[in-house]
């Protein structure tokens, strides 16, 4: 079987997404990287890893 896509279950595994419950009885959903909507608004995507999208990764990493 094959599909142009990825589902959401497997956008949220990649992105490592989970959620922190809140004092307010809430949850909220965070990641450890950016969904794929987030990535395409972030002036990063330009069609290949360049030296900045580099730069931005291992900073991002440097901080978990």
């Amino acid at each position: 079987y094959y599909d142009d896509g990825l589902s959401e279950e497997e956008i949220d595994f990649m992105c490592g997404t989970y959620y922190v419950h809140q004092a307010q009885g809430t949850n909220v959903v965070v990641s450890w990287w950016p969904w794929p909507h987030a990535w395409n608004a972030s002036g990063l995507n330009v069609g290949f890893w360049s030296a900045r999208c580099k730069d931005w990764f291992q900073t991002h990493l440097d901080n978990i």
